[in-house]
């Protein structure tokens, strides 16, 4: 009976010596992560849009000309040159934009005080003082300058990116071998190959869905901006488009920004209630009952999931973090869901707890 109460003893403490070596493992590779961001971001940026070329290349191949499909090397430079020069001329129009719109921030600036104060004149209170300190003291051309900032850091890490992507392209084509000669049996070759599988179809999904109603919401929105006469209607809508992918929050901030500068840019109120009205609407409709019915049941994930890996990721790395949290979540539970040990946690990150596998 002794020996049975010490082994039964003896499994515990192994197992608490195993949660505690893992817990090490994630904080010292959370660490390394926040650590890293200067390598790993430009590295994760390049895998991404490696994953979109080879998307992109597998639609030019469905192409025939006269009977015939392109080779496949004219395949993969056209989505190559696709991806490059799309990524060149969004970050050209938000470039110029940003510029045109620090043009104007001192003028947007004093008119954000005037509304300040006519505001607390009609309610009849005095203006307090902290108040009136916070919104004399905010920068708004100083905020425009770090933004176009970060947006000069991220065009000189352009070069990075391209060197990694290039390579990463050269290696795809050697991963099946790879995994040949890593899992020589065939039942653990042909698991991994299902999870793989798995990643490449519901991240495809998520990207694919994700653009799609964000385009449609940016291109709604940008009829709506052009409906009130807003300034830079179409910097704006392209901010939409992009905000779109960050869950949750990306939403929120892409309703309140053009909202903001309608309530600086005009003298009355109707525009400004017809543009968040219909902006909210769009996001709405779109957002909350057509995007989740496209995708909420291949990704299964939970919402408290996606808002603590929206906060985790965007402590790591900061703005890019909030675009890559559920690609990377997702890629995580379709993993654990895979292992007979770790299936309990692919459980809990579920929406529903249903996993397929």
């Amino acid at each position: 009976m002794q020996n049975g109460i010490e082994n039964r003893l003896g499994g515990k403490g192994s197992r608490g010596l195993m949660a505690a070596g893992w817990l090490i493992v994630i904080a010292i590779s959370l660490v390394l992560i926040r650590v890293g961001k200067d390598l790993f971001i430009p590295l994760v940026i390049a895998l991404i849009g490696v994953y979109l070329i080879k998307i992109l290349e597998r639609w030019i191949g469905y192409i025939k000309i006269s009977g015939r499909g392109l080779p496949p090397v004219a395949a993969l430079a056209l989505a190559f040159a696709a991806v490059i020069g799309l990524s060149f001329v969004l970050f050209s129009i938000i470039a110029d934009n940003a510029v045109r719109v620090a043009e104007f921030a001192p003028r947007y600036q004093i008119r954000l005080l005037a509304i300040q104060s006519d505001l607390f004149r009609t309610i009849g209170f005095e203006e307090p003082p902290a108040i009136r300190q916070f919104f004399g003291g905010f920068d708004l051309p100083g905020t425009l300058a770090l933004v176009a900032m970060n947006l000069a850091t991220l065009l000189r890490n352009a070069i990075l990116i391209l060197i990694f992507g290039v390579f990463l392209l050269l290696e795809a084509q050697f991963i099946p071998t790879k995994i040949a000669a890593i899992f020589p049996d065939a039942n653990r070759r042909a698991l991994v190959q299902g999870i793989l599988k798995r990643v490449d179809r519901d991240i495809q999904t998520y990207f694919g869905v994700k653009t799609l109603v964000s385009l449609i919401t940016a291109i709604l929105s940008y009829a709506v901006m052009k409906f009130v006469d807003l300034d830079f209607a179409a910097f704006w809508a392209l901010l939409v488009f992009i905000l779109n992918f960050i869950p949750t929050i990306g939403s929120i901030i892409a309703t309140i920004l053009p909202g903001l500068l309608a309530l600086v840019q005009f003298e009355e109120w109707r525009p400004v209630l017809i543009l968040v009205v219909g902006i909210t609407l769009i996001q709405q409709l779109l957002g909350n009952i057509i995007e989740p019915n496209l995708m909420g049941i291949t990704l299964n994930l939970s919402p408290l999931v996606v808002v603590m890996s929206l906060i985790l990721w965007g402590m790591l790395w900061g703005v890019v973090g909030m675009f890559l949290c559920v690609p990377i979540t997702v890629i995580l539970l379709i993993i654990l869901a895979n292992f007979p040990s770790t299936n309990w946690v692919a459980v809990l990150l579920s929406k529903d707890g249903v996993i397929q596998r």
